[in-house]
């Protein structure tokens, strides 16, 4: 190998810069010197010589620089210098951050006015939206909230339909009092378990608590419901249309009890 041939060369050229002879004075003294010394028989215990510790070091340093300097010679160093590679930094993961949430858009302004003459009421919705008129009279004591009944006046998303719409109707309230029809529309199945007080166009009545839109109310012997529908199908798409935007459409009902067709 490379690094062993290396050393060889290096450890023949140190030998060999010495002198190979002894001069003739020095052989001729150290041959009459072991002439006159008698040899003696030793016998053990054998034991070597202690050493100088400064010598036992200085080897030491020695052997532990010739083994680095083969060890760097024959396995070499990448990074030109002692010692293994440089580990590998990882890159420190980066947090993806979470989407928000689409913001829902905003409904459309109430710019379309419909009169329906079959319920003597007059009313403003959205633009873009579908009006389906009543062809025939509430007869019934309670209200039926199917979509698309003749007996009531339906405006409504034309995306959604049924799962977003405006329902309006009324009807005589007979011999029953003011408050108890409006009582007994919202005891109904179609009607709100706790109500407060409302006016609209100057008649009074109830409208649900909470998320129940059903305003109820009366005015010349006449019963009117008017009752926006959402439906759970779509929550992004019908959020818009909460209880403000009820109040608001409430605020532009004209009544007309007078145009009613019983």
């Amino acid at each position: 190998m490379t690094a062993h041939n290396d050393l060889d060369r290096q450890l023949t050229d140190f030998l060999r810069d010495g002198p190979d002879e002894l001069p003739f004075q020095s052989f001729d003294a150290v041959r009459d010197r072991t002439e006159q010394t008698g040899q003696r028989v030793v016998i053990g215990p054998w034991r070597l010589p202690e050493m100088n510790k400064i010598v036992t070091i200085g080897l030491g340093a020695a052997a532990v620089v010739v083994l680095l300097f083969v060890g760097a010679q024959f396995f070499g160093s990448p990074s030109g210098g002692l010692g293994g590679a440089p580990e590998a930094s990882v890159a420190e993961p980066t947090a993806t951050p979470e989407p928000s949430p689409s913001p829902a858009p905003s409904p459309p302004p109430l710019t379309q006015s419909f009169a329906s003459t079959q319920h003597g009421i007059s009313v403003s919705y959205p633009e873009g939206w579908t009006v389906e008129a009543a062809t025939g009279p509430w007869t019934d004591s309670t209200f039926s909230l199917a979509f698309g009944e003749p007996h009531a006046d339906f405006l409504y998303d034309p995306i959604l339909r049924s799962d977003l719409f405006l329902t309006i109707a009324s009807q005589p309230i007979g011999d029953s009092t003011p408050e108890d029809w409006v009582a007994g529309q919202m005891a109904s199945d179609e009607g709100c378990p706790a109500t407060e007080p409302i006016a609209v166009d100057g008649a009074t009545g109830v409208i649900g608590a909470g998320d129940c839109d059903v305003a109820v109310v009366t005015t010349a012997g006449r019963g009117y419901r008017i009752q926006l529908y959402t439906s759970g199908d779509d929550e992004l798409a019908v959020a818009p249309y909460d209880r403000a935007w009820f109040e608001e459409v409430l605020a532009t009902v004209q009544l007309l009890p007078e145009d009613a067709v019983d």
